[in-house]
């Protein structure tokens, strides 16, 4: 047999043919000859990369066409690139990865933590280098996040023996910040705004509108089609995102996890706005067999994602309304919900958590302060009660 194996100790052996070699578990012998087989099949067909040759950038490339573009969004693995190519491999890059310390990583997030120059991209899509002011620990913390997890991932592949040493490096300390939203009195006023909103704005209304009646995402919205909406049974369906990537324009995906594709129940309020936009976009011809979507450009594409992020923002300026931007609708729409009764699970399924415990952690800061009100209400009831005994026994 071609290349060879060494019993090390029990359960563990070395694998060794041409100029590599890797350590492996097996139960016996035969157990460790077919991982030899597997071993020398590796090199030759030039999959295996010896631990002490492959750097980091290496690593990163294969981590990204083998797992990160087949497994994740396509916006998720946009924002790894920039982090990898912005600052992590001008950090350690060209270092071989399994000389790469927790130190080395401390190191790097302390220089997060300061002026520091990067790599950022331009207008025309090249990198060029540009400087910025520290970095918060939030962001810092995306950074660890992502090189703790390819690391592990590294780990797993057998590509770097022993420990994480992201694992031996304190996460950033980040401070949890509460979801922004609007209170009742608040909502009103948009709600009072909206109703001036003129036919040549109803898009912008009516997707207002969808993000605080049905807690959706923007990308959600966006994807939506007219045969997503339920006149009759007065739901709407969301089973598909838009979103934008720099490079590749406008794009349509699944939702962000299989329980974000649900039905959402809706007012008839709402469904009259509906109704009118749709007889508006009827008008306009652009209600067709081939493009059924709720949202288009004046030519009838699928409009940009963003296109509603920068007129929000001015429409509450000019209403005189606190800043906010438009996922904090999605927000408003859970807040309310909650502050009315509404169940937990009920909510999540709303807005399309996986599980309840995810909206729970999200508003945690809310259900707090129900929790408060709710002692305050005991408490109220309970010192009612007593001096209502008190007033009895002053009678007696």
């Amino acid at each position: 047999m071609a290349g060879n194996v060494v019993k090390v100790k029990d359960g563990q052996y070395r694998l060794r043919y041409k100029d590599s070699s890797k350590y492996v578990k097996a139960k016996n012998d035969t157990e460790a000859g077919k991982l030899l087989a597997r071993f020398v099949t590796e090199i030759d067909s030039g999959d295996f990369t010896q631990p002490s040759k492959i750097t980091f950038r290496e690593f990163a490339q294969k981590w990204l066409k083998d797992y990160a573009e087949i497994e994740l969004a396509p916006k998720t693995v946009y924002r790894y690139k920039e982090l990898l190519e912005g600052r992590i491999y001008q950090a350690f890059g060209d270092k071989k990865l399994d000389k790469i310390r927790p130190l080395d990583l401390v190191d790097f997030y302390n220089s997060l933590r300061k002026k520091h120059k990067y790599t950022g991209a331009a207008k025309d899509g090249s990198r060029v280098e540009k400087e910025t002011e520290r970095l918060s620990e939030q962001t810092i913390k995306h950074y660890h996040r992502l090189i703790s997890a390819m690391l592990e991932k590294a780990i797993k592949w057998e590509i770097l023996r022993g420990t994480n040493p992201a694992k031996r490096v304190d996460a950033p300390k980040t401070e949890k910040k509460k979801a922004k939203c609007f209170d009742e009195k608040q909502v009103r006023v948009l709600l009072k705004a909206l109703e001036d909103v003129g036919q040549e704005e109803i898009k912008y209304k009516a997707a207002t509108m969808i993000a605080l009646m049905t807690g959706a995402r923007l990308g959600e919205i966006m994807g939506l089609e007219w045969l997503d909406i339920d006149f009759v049974s007065k739901v709407i369906e969301i089973r598909q995102s838009s979103q934008y990537l720099p490079g590749q324009g406008v794009f349509t995906k699944n939702p962000k996890t299989e329980t974000s594709k649900r039905r959402i129940s809706v007012n008839d309020t709402l469904l009259k706005l509906l109704e009118e936009y749709k007889e508006a976009q009827r008008k306009k011809g652009f209600i067709c067999q081939d493009n059924n979507r709720l949202f288009v450009t004046w030519d009838g594409k699928p409009m940009h994602p963003y296109t509603i992020t920068k007129w929000f923002p001015d429409f509450l300026k000019d209403n005189k309304l606190p800043h906010m931007n438009f996922h904090g609708l999605r927000h408003t729409s859970a807040t309310f919900l909650i502050s009315r009764g509404m169940d937990i699970e009920t909510v999540a399924g709303r807005l399309g958590h996986s599980t309840s415990a995810t909206t729970q952690n999200v508003y945690s800061h809310f259900l707090e302060s129900k929790d408060r009100q709710a002692a305050d209400l005991m408490e109220d009831t309970f010192s009612n009660k007593k001096k209502e005994n008190k007033r009895k026994e002053k009678k007696v």
